[in-house]
């Protein structure tokens, strides 16, 4: 079984601490002894700022951040100007499914008080065992 999200127009965050990523969350199914691989792909991210800016990405089984996250961050201080310095940022983690159904949830923050940015579809994805 395949599950799958995807997002549509420009999501934006400068948040310093996780928050979810509008439209990236699934609900995998119960099914002790098994587990959901699952996939967070950000094909075009990109960020704002004036340190380095970037962005953090995480994803949340029942609101718990699994401690595996994924970053990019510009090479650049100060990038010469938006829409710059696009990094393609994956992330895979493996979720034992339990003996309920669990809400698996993109989050994100920004790094250093950048603003992180995606204007193309980012997607969610399980397959499960």
């Amino acid at each position: 079984m395949a599950l799958y999200a995807q997002t549509s127009g420009t999501q934006k965050t400068n948040s310093s601490t996780f928050v979810p990523i509008p439209g990236l969350t699934l609900t995998i199914p119960e099914g002790v002894g098994s587990a959901a691989l699952v996939t967070l792909n950000l094909p075009n991210p990109y960020a704002n700022g004036n340190n380095f800016p970037g962005g953090f990405f995480g994803i949340s089984v029942n609101g718990t951040v699994s401690p595996v996250v994924a970053c990019f961050t510009s090479s650049d201080q100060t990038p010469p100007n938006q829409n710059t310095g696009r990094s393609p940022t994956t992330l895979v983690i493996s979720v034992p499914l339990g003996n309920a159904p669990q809400t698996i949830a993109a989050v994100w923050s920004g790094v250093r008080g950048s603003t992180a940015i995606i204007d193309s579809p980012a997607t969610l994805s399980a397959i499960l065992d």
